[in-house]
């Protein structure tokens, strides 16, 4: 009877185990992919509210190392980055990167993504000597698909990393295969193309090839208006270096316009950050 009534316990105590994984779960998934979307919008500020409670919720039910958790590390690092945080997305990121390692391996796909984070910030730190090694260690890892975005990713990076060595040749073929990688996967129009467009941009602009450039910035901000809107910064961005770019050719009244258009879309961003600044994150 005793026996009966230990089993009886311990079904009873594995349910509520249960039920209380599978609520954390669904709790991270929802403040995870919500912070996701923020972040994709520009929305900075409620996207690191959203992924401080997401992280919350990847510990209650499993080990502080966790997947979930690292995932949202990434997440968090990213947005650190794009505020100027960089020493709290240092923090963040070299802790997601070795827990990915600790749970995962050092060689499972995951890897790379943390990698590539860190990479960009090593470029945004100038701490230029340590860039190569991290995109190419990323490509390492990647090998076997070369079509996946962070091939891509990698190789835009290198191309800038090579652009500022004033290796052009070098920097133009990585552009020019990323620009192909996204063409195999059927990318021609996405966010990840427009930041290739705008590296090959960069890269005739600072050559004095402004001819060759503008059809790049023509196509990598229609793509970023397309599918990120009108109060991101990259979007802003994409525009105020176009303008430059139409200025040097003479072409003041569109390089006028567009820098109004880019003005513009800084203030919209700026009021939808102050708007989230202070507030809670709501569940969708």
């Amino acid at each position: 009877m005793r026996k009966l009534a230990l089993i009886a316990w311990a079904m009873a105590v594995g349910l509520v185990w249960t039920t209380a994984a599978s609520a954390e779960l669904t709790l991270w998934l929802k403040y995870h992919y919500a912070a996701e979307e923020a972040y994709e919008r520009g929305e900075y500020n409620r996207a690191e509210q959203l992924f401080k409670a997401a992280e919350r919720e990847s510990i209650i039910t499993l080990p502080p190392a966790n997947f979930r958790r690292a995932s949202t590390l990434d997440g968090l690092g990213l947005v650190y980055m794009a505020q100027g945080r960089l020493e709290e997305a240092d923090a963040v990121l070299e802790r997601a990167l070795e827990m990915k390692r600790e749970v995962l391996g050092p060689h499972t796909r995951e890897i790379p993504k943390t990698v590539l984070h860190i990479a960009d910030l090593r470029y945004a730190q100038e701490q230029y000597d340590k860039v190569e090694r991290l995109y190419r260690h990323a490509l390492l890892i990647l090998v076997r698909d070369q079509t996946d975005i962070g091939v891509a990713r990698a190789l835009n990076g290198l191309a800038r990393y090579y652009r500022l060595e004033g290796d052009v040749l070098r920097a133009e073929s990585l552009l020019e295969r990323a620009i192909e990688i996204h063409i195999e996967a059927r990318r021609r129009t996405h966010p990840a193309m427009a930041d290739t467009l705008v590296e090959l941009a960069r890269l005739y602009t600072s050559e004095n090839r402004d001819e060759e450039s503008v059809p790049l910035y023509e196509k990598a901000c229609a793509i970023r208006v397309e599918h990120l809107g009108l109060h991101h910064p990259e979007t802003a961005t994409c525009f105020e270096e176009f303008a430059h770019v139409l200025r040097r050719k003479g072409r003041e009244p569109e390089s006028t316009e567009l820098e109004a258009r880019a003005k513009e879309v800084r203030a919209n961003h700026t009021e939808i950050q102050a708007r989230h600044a202070d507030a809670q994150a709501s569940l969708m």
